[in-house]
């Protein structure tokens, strides 16, 4: 009797065994199949940022090639982490303490305006990218582009019977004007507009020189887009 209850405790005890390590296994087989499912999402979302990254970097181009065409010094192109950069860099674009452009200097806007107007990153359910952005969509993600201008100016207070309270709501006045403007001149959708201001309180220039002063009054125009989730 003792060999025979010896026998069932050592076969139950192996089959205990055998399920923990059949358990484990499983176990293992789920981790190493989710580890697999995120490496490949991973990679998917790798694909696309690389995809919309390459989209900028031609509208950078495009817009690099029509500013080269229009040959205007005080306006420089850049590609950088916030998307395509247009700088209108020119100190006298306004009026002091004005938020309207001077009428002599329109033909910087109508530049722009005609660099931007065009870009496929506006159009790209008109080109080959069609198909790709259906794919997209129907995963529920959305292509969306965007103009946002800011504005910056030097650290000189305004004066007390000036129409703005302070630079900071004079650089939000100025990045408005600008963008109706744009929008007007391009005819692309008011809803890709948006706007910023930052007074004096990013400068690129040395405020206690006059130079440096004049380097601080900017608009700032950034092109951007991404990939958002479909509403």
């Amino acid at each position: 009797m003792a060999n025979r209850s010896e026998r069932i405790a050592k076969a139950a005890g192996n089959a205990r065994s055998s399920w923990v390590l059949s358990y484990g296994d499983t176990v293992t087989l789920l981790i190493c199949f989710f580890i697999m499912m995120i490496t490949v999402r991973a990679g998917q979302i790798n694909k696309v940022h690389a995809w919309v990254n390459d989209r900028l970097d031609e509208a950078a181009g495009e817009v690099q090639v029509a500013m080269d065409e229009a040959d205007i010094e005080e306006i420089s192109v850049s590609r950088n982490s916030k998307g395509v950069q247009i700088t209108l860099k020119d100190p006298r674009l306004f009026e002091v303490a004005s938020a309207q452009p001077r009428r002599t200097h329109l033909y910087q806007l109508d530049a722009v305006a005609a660099s931007i107007q065009n870009l496929h990153i506006f159009h790209l359910h008109d080109t080959e990218h069609a198909t790709f952005l259906k794919e997209l969509e129907s995963s529920g993600l959305r292509w969306q582009a965007e103009i946002r201008i800011e504005g910056h100016t030097d650290n000189m207070p305004l004066t007390r019977n000036a129409m703005y309270r302070d630079n900071w709501e004079l650089s939000a006045a100025r990045a408005q004007s600008i963008m109706i403007q744009l929008q007007e001149r391009t005819g692309l959708p008011a809803s890709i507009f948006a706007i910023g201001g930052f007074g004096e309180f990013q400068p690129i220039g040395d405020n206690t020189t006059q130079a440096g002063r004049e380097v601080n009054r900017r608009v700032e125009i950034f092109i951007g887009a991404s990939l958002v989730q479909s509403l």
